[in-house]
């Protein structure tokens, strides 16, 4: 398994503990990956900044839900601020200009993010694995935060069908990272 890095760790013990020196470790260390996660799916950089405040007073406010032996701090960030930026997509009923994947799995500065890597599970190189139909599937679904339904009715395609895309690549991904981590 993966040794969490030092800082992973220091800012998991400060959450939990409730210790506002956590939030400034998470905008030091993660913050310029964060934000440019919202800026790329609320389309704007006034928007992204917006929609990263919010998050980052989710991840201090549900910090107590975060539990270190299910998932990653990193990884957990992600998805609440991923969801952020969700919420207040359907909150505003619009759609982000639609990217190419290469947009959306995109790499930091390395300056700004010391040892951590945006694709640090090589998430980007497993995706690219995929076949197009499942990959697009999952670039709506993940990265522009449609609906099952909305994803169907963009493709042109059943429900049934989205369904079945979905559940083939999310097996085939566990599949490419566990081959990835035993090797």
């Amino acid at each position: 398994m993966n040794k969490r890095p030092p800082i992973e760790v220091k800012i998991s013990t400060l959450l939990q503990e409730g210790n506002e020196e956590a939030v400034s470790l998470i905008y030091d260390n993660y913050g310029a990956v964060l934000f440019g996660l919202c800026a790329r799916m609320m389309g704007s950089k006034e928007d992204g900044e917006e929609v990263f405040q919010e998050a980052m007073i989710k991840i201090w406010r549900y910090a107590k839900s975060f539990d270190p032996s299910k998932a990653r701090l990193y990884t957990w960030m992600m998805n609440v601020t991923r969801n952020t930026c969700i919420d207040q997509i359907r909150k505003n009923d619009r759609r982000p200009q639609i990217q190419d994947i290469d947009s959306n799995v995109y790499k930091v500065d390395s300056v700004n993010q010391g040892e951590i890597e945006v694709d640090h599970i090589g998430l980007k190189k497993e995706i690219d694995k995929l076949r197009p139909e499942e990959r697009k599937v999952l670039e709506l679904a993940y990265f522009k935060g449609f609906t099952q339904g909305e994803i169907a009715k963009d493709l042109n395609i059943p429900l049934g069908t989205v369904k079945t895309r979905a559940r083939k690549a999310i097996t085939e991904l566990k599949r490419f990272l566990a081959k990835d981590i035993g090797s």
